[in-house]
């Protein structure tokens, strides 16, 4: 345990936005048991603050308790659905030792599933109503045959759930390292007329959550816009801080923020993680990965976003997330979500989730390709998409302790089109008569359609072959200097 001293030290650190100041403090009086890099660690990221609180205290420590325990009785004495591998229902039953941190773990994110007032609860019943209701879903989960011939049925599950994702702190290479001047200078930001847009706006004031696998707070640019965050995945209380820094450990949330902070730079990110390497593309998609994703949904319309930028498609339509898009769209928060990425143009679903909800923006995407403009090749097709976006050949910024390359990576995907759309619309609410914004907040929805309006007036289909709306493009490509103008014309 450090002494009082050097805990002193690291809460000064971590409070304070002075970070000169406080690296010199760490310096000045470190103690043995209190590293430099420790404080300098710290001194970097500061812990966020969280405005939104509404629960705490001692009703809540005592309804989060008493849920652990409902939650830990109910897996030893309810009984199985399904015949399981002797394993794991050794395991289940005796999951307080056996599956350590299960239930804080679960709980981080099930609390959230559901769009809910948090000040409407009675915690004191609710909480452990919820703990029995989770132990009974988690048992009925658990499927009786082998999804992965390496893991039982039991460690697959935990494993969708994201409760083996690494939560220890990176050794970092370097701190604050600037994104590079070859990802400034990409071809996305003339084409869509990037930087003449930010004569006008960089998206001041607006809050916009990256729902993702986290992001590499050493790049400087991205680490100066975030406000707040919140990790599901490192088994912290639904409410207090947002738990551990949500670190990246597979690079998809850093490209994300990359892009963000290219073209929203004023932005505030609220970060924001439900996946992590494995879950987001090893781990069989189960109820679990669900619940995540609508946890973090509702966790950023809780927090007040203005944004939400959701790089997933999913194949099915689930309640959770249906419902937790809708609930975005009423209180005004744009949700914007990708197209699929297919093989090939005729292959993939119809639709793709949640970007075919009337609640989202759908996104596909485009690529240039000896200099002409073009959809990607294997961008999905719908009449719910809104715009597109590029999508290949987007460079972005890898976590520094993940790889030690000096260029940004070349990266394809129907993923890297949502940011663009995300901070676009990031730079028209920046722009907009805020008391035009004000009286469109008053009706459940409005905003977002004025937004999605902006978005596909400033956009064209003419450079893409197309001469009108259509399920390969939607209203065309768009061009965030066109949307900012008309964003102050809004009427």
């Amino acid at each position: 345990m450090p002494s009082d001293n050097s805990f002193n030290i690291n809460i000064l650190c971590t409070k304070s936005r002075w970070h000169e100041t406080c690296i010199s403090l760490g310096k000045r009086y470190m103690l043995k048991k209190v590293s430099l890099f420790l404080v300098l660690q710290v001194a970097f990221f500061p812990l966020p603050s969280h405005s939104h609180e509404r629960i705490e205290g001692k009703s809540w420590e005592k309804a989060y308790t008493e849920g652990r325990d409902h939650f830990y009785a109910s897996l030893k004495n309810r009984n199985f659905s399904v015949k399981l591998e002797e394993k794991d229902r050794k395991s289940i039953r005796n999951a307080r030792k056996r599956i350590s941190g299960l239930y804080e773990h679960l709980m981080n994110f099930y609390f959230f599933a559901e769009p809910r007032q948090s000040e409407d609860l009675d915690i004191r019943e609710h909480v452990p109503k919820l703990s029995a209701e989770m132990a009974r879903e988690f048992m009925d989960s658990v499927p009786a045959r082998r999804w992965q011939e390496d893991k039982s049925p039991l460690q697959s599950i935990l494993e969708s759930t994201g409760y083996h994702a690494r939560k220890y702190t990176p050794q970092f290479r370097k701190f604050l390292r600037p994104i590079t001047r070859r990802a400034k200078s990409q071809w996305i930001l003339e084409e869509l007329e990037i930087r003449r847009a930010h004569t006008i706006a960089k998206g001041r004031g607006i809050r916009l959550a990256i729902i993702d696998t986290g992001v590499d707070p050493t790049i400087k640019e991205i680490k100066a816009q975030i406000q707040d965050w919140k990790n599901f995945l490192d088994s912290s209380r639904p409410f207090g801080n947002g738990g551990k820094f949500p670190y990246d450990w597979g690079g998809h949330g850093t490209s994300i923020a990359t892009v963000v902070a290219q073209i929203a730079p004023d932005v505030e990110l609220m970060i924001v993680k439900v996946f992590d390497q494995e879950t987001m593309f090893f781990a069989p998609f189960t109820r679990w990965s669900m619940y995540l994703i609508a946890a973090g949904i509702n966790w950023a319309v809780q927090n007040e976003a203005d944004i939400i930028s959701l790089s997933i498609a999913l194949h099915n339509n689930y309640k959770e997330i249906r419902d937790a898009s809708k609930s975005a769209w009423e209180k005004n928060i744009t949700l914007i979500s990708a197209a699929g990425n297919v093989k090939n143009r005729e292959s993939g679903p119809d639709a793709y989730y949640p970007a075919s909800y009337p609640w989202s923006i759908g996104v596909g995407g485009v690529e240039k390709k000896d200099e002409n403009l073009k959809v990607w090749e294997h961008s999905a097709r719908g009449y719910y998409i809104d715009v597109v976006a590029p999508a290949a050949g987007i460079l972005v910024e890898s976590p520094s302790y993940l790889d030690r390359r000096r260029w940004p990576t070349q990266m394809s995907g129907n993923s890297l089109a949502v940011p663009i759309v995300a901070a676009t619309s990031a730079l028209i609410l920046s722009y907009m008569d805020q008391e035009k914004k004000q009286t469109l907040e008053k009706t459940p929805g409005a905003l977002v359609e004025a937004v999605r309006s902006i978005l596909r007036k400033a956009s064209s289909n003419s450079k893409l072959g197309y001469l009108k709306h259509n399920p390969a493009s939607g209203f065309g490509l768009i061009n965030a200097y066109q949307a900012v103008k008309m964003a102050q014309a809004y009427k």
